[in-house]
């Protein structure tokens, strides 16, 4: 027995030691030379303590080729997956659980787009394609055993085709310029407007709120609907449940002040972007010089390009903008034929596309997609009719690479134009240059609609109702410059002409919030706008926390003992979205259930209609705000159980509470805490596969400060970097990002960027001191 037990663990033993060798084969070589086919000369990287490398090249293409090299050493698999989940292939790698994913992927056809976008693309962008692509298949013939992830799921990449990274650009416009809720909001507002009056709908539909008046100036809030609400609520049957709470907008914080506000006198950019935290990280640091081109930021894995950043002459960093750039079509049928549809023409056939889905461990299946002249037919209908989606991303000459160019720009008024006529996303970008300009506009094509808001949608036969091209530059919205010397964007509208190009925009007291600590504090350096990036200050929920206190204290003297324990516990909260403060979890979740109280009476026609409606709305606390401070009797939630609008509040209140502590798991109320039972997990995307190496992918579990609507994002994702930096003064720039540059666990840059970023430490943009050098010198092809 006991020789048969040393065996067995001589073999796990054996085992073990195997495995780790073959992890530690995976690891990329960090010093001596490689050969890369199609160099024009020699080029050289060197990386700092953090492993973020430093491009030496002659040419640009050379550039590019080594940051594909160098990126897929530490990235491969994110990479491979970010080509994946938008080409429709997850499933034949992760199993069934990926189909519907891919089969929405598949019915947009990103694949066979990404290769028609190729082919119009200019042939400096094809060459520096062609130049990243080669690098990618470099570093997958350089690697003696493949990163842990592809041995784990049991399959090899295949080679990196000019295509896949215009899959990865692609993903992205998925993420900000759809995301889920364009299809959501025009098919929240469909239903809204054909049942409900015009005025209620309007009013429950707002495009701004009180934070963005007041930035933009004037007021465009609707009036309060009485007669109609009223009315909707007597014939009401549901009281609850009809609330969706939409998730954070992709969004981001970014503003620049100008030479004036600013300790050196010269112009500083501070931008970090929010979107899913994951293990790696979204972005892969990198410096490059060619030419009389340096540059120094973030870069996406896939894409070659520098997103956010600085040449040394001109900084940018960008924001989701909100602008609307997909429309949904109801479709007319031929009456004659029930493969076509009506246009403004006359009848035209539908086409159609199959798509063979392989799924592992099953059968493949089969999608065949309607296509239509505007896009493909999705497959949920809307009022009874088919529905076919138009969307920029699905246009061929809306997608390009035009942000290369900006490695030569000297301005911020030679940056515009280039941002203006990018592809997707549509965003905003910030920019301040060296010598002292600031500016804002925004990126991506944009509709002309004719007919039609773009939030209801129109008919296929409407002559009337359609796009009528894109904004030229000269038309895209902009601001350079102004005598406040600030600007400043939290993805709420910048201006009126803004607000009219999209609905449904963040609130603006994140952007309030940064006005207000940028007025306060006079001229700015560097560090101090790493903390104003830090800021917790959660101005957004005091309304609910002096509703909440109001309605308790109107109680007088008959509150009970454990009203009274609330109201101490409520008037606790300083204001701020720290891990240890009181009253702030009672108070977010009492905003989301009054929210479902106040609303879903109201909206019970619209189920009746739509037994799948739900209201999403990111400016809901607008309309809902209006109402509740009115008091109107006759708009009172359930007036049968409740005399007053105070006690149907308080029992809203208490609601609230019990919920959380049932949530959180506790019993007594001062054991509430905003960081108790709610870490931000920042995890691999195979940690759930493999839970018992969860702890060792997964970046420790810690409780962030902040919230979805402070400064400090944090809750549903949250800052993917934080970049300060006065373009010209690039050695005083602070960037920070979560885990680190490697996505190998046992590289020692797999998390010690971590603690930098939960801690909001400042730490350098460029690379410091060199540890280690790779010669690249040119191999026959």
């Amino acid at each position: 027995m006991l020789i048969a037990f040393v065996s067995v663990g001589g073999v796990l033993v054996l085992v073990v030691l195997a495995g780790f060798c073959l992890l530690r084969a995976s690891l990329p070589v960090v010093d001596g030379q490689y050969l890369l086919a199609g160099l024009s000369a020699p080029a050289q990287v060197e990386f700092d303590s953090r492993g973020v490398p430093r491009i030496q090249a002659s040419t640009r293409t050379d550039a590019y080729q080594v940051l594909g090299f160098v990126t897929a050493r530490d990235r491969l698999f994110q990479m491979d997956l970010l080509r994946r989940s938008t080409a429709g292939r997850l499933a034949e790698v992760f199993g069934p659980d990926l189909v519907e994913t891919d089969r929405w992927n598949r019915i947009m056809g990103f694949d066979p787009l990404s290769a028609k976008i190729f082919a119009r693309l200019p042939e400096d962008q094809q060459a520096v394609l062609k130049a990243y692509s080669a690098g990618v298949n470099a570093a997958i013939s350089a690697f003696k055993a493949l990163p842990f992830e592809f041995l784990a799921l049991n399959y090899r990449p295949e080679p990196w085709r000019p295509e896949d990274c215009l899959l990865v650009v692609l993903n992205m416009a998925v993420a900000m310029s759809w995301n889920t809720e364009t299809e959501t909001r025009e098919r929240t507002a469909t239903v809204m407007r054909a049942t409900l009056p015009p005025q209620v709908s309007t009013f429950l539909l707002p495009k701004t709120d009180v934070s963005i008046d007041r930035m933009i100036g004037g007021n465009q809030q609707a009036p309060l609907p009485v007669e109609a609400l009223a009315e909707l609520l007597q014939h009401s049957v549901v009281r609850a449940g009809l609330l969706s709470d939409p998730p954070p907008p992709r969004g981001s914080n970014a503003w620049v002040v100008g030479p004036s506000k600013s300790r050196s006198g010269h112009a500083i950019l501070a931008n970090d972007m929010h979107l899913d935290l994951s293990v790696p990280n979204l972005w892969f640091r990198a410096e490059a010089q060619y030419g009389q081109v340096h540059w120094a930021g973030l870069t996406l894995p896939g894409v070659p390009a520098l997103i956010s950043g600085s040449n040394g002459q001109v900084a940018w960093g960008f924001t989701g903008s909100g602008v609307d750039v997909a429309d949904l079509l109801l479709v007319d049928i031929d009456p004659k034929r029930s493969d076509a549809y009506l246009t403004p023409e006359g009848s035209e056939a539908f086409t159609t596309r199959t798509e063979i889905i392989k799924v592992r461990g099953q059968d493949a299946v089969a999608v065949t997609v309607r296509l239509t002249r505007w896009g493909p037919e999705l497959e949920k209908p809307l009022s009874g009719k088919p529905v076919v989606v138009r969307w920029t991303a699905l246009d061929p000459d809306a997608v390009n690479l035009n942000y290369l160019n900006l490695d030569r720009v000297m301005t911020v008024a030679e940056a515009v134009p280039l941002f203006n006529s990018a592809g997707e996303p549509t965003l905003n970008a910030l920019l301040a240059d060296s010598q002292g300009n600031i500016g804002w506009t925004v990126t991506g094509r944009i509709p002309r609609r004719i007919g039609n808001d773009g939030l209801s949608p129109c008919l296929s036969s409407d002559a009337h109702c359609r796009w009528n091209g894109y904004l030229a530059g000269e038309d895209m919205p902009k601001i350079l410059n102004p005598s406040s010397q600030v600007l400043v964007n939290a993805n709420q509208p910048m201006n009126w002409a803004d607000r009219a190009l999209g609905y449904d925009s963040a609130p603006g007291s994140r952007a309030e919030r940064i006005n207000e600590r940028l007025a306060a504090l006079g001229r700015v350096d560097e560090g101090e706008l790493l903390a104003l990036q830090l800021d917790t200050q959660a101005g957004f929920y005091r309304y609910y926390h002096n509703l909440a206190v109001d309605a308790l204290n109107s109680l007088g003297g008959r509150l009970n003992p454990e009203q009274q324990a609330l109201l101490r516990y409520l008037q606790s909260w300083d204001g701020r979205a720290e891990t240890s403060a009181l009253g702030l979890p009672v108070i977010v979740a009492f905003r989301q259930l009054l929210m479902d109280r106040v609303f879903s009476p109201l909206l019970s026609s619209c189920q009746r209609i739509d037994p799948t409606f739900k209201y999403q709305w990111h400016l809901a606390d607008q309309p809902l705000q209006q109402l509740v401070s009115a008091r109107r009797p006759e708009l009172l939630p359930d007036a049968d159980r409740y005399a007053t609008w105070d006690a149907f509040l308080v029992q809203v209140l208490e609601d609230s509470k019990n919920r959380v502590l049932k949530e959180q798991g506790v019993s007594a109320i001062d054991d509430l805490r905003w960081g108790q039972g709610d870490a931000d997990p920042v995890a691999h995307p195979l940690s759930d596969a493999l839970p018992l190496l969860s702890p060792w992918l997964d970046m420790p579990i810690v409780s962030l400060p902040g919230c979805v609507e402070c400064v400090r994002v944090a809750r549903l994702g949250g800052a993917t970097e934080r970049l300060v930096v006065s373009p010209g003064q690039e050695n005083q720039a602070i960037l920070h990002m979560p885990g680190g540059q490697s996505g190998h666990p046992l590289s020692p840059h797999y998390r010690d960027q971590h603690l930098a970023w939960v801690g909001g430490l400042a730490t350098p943009l460029l690379v410091e001191t060199i540890h280690h050098h790779l010669d690249l010198m040119p191999a026959l092809d």
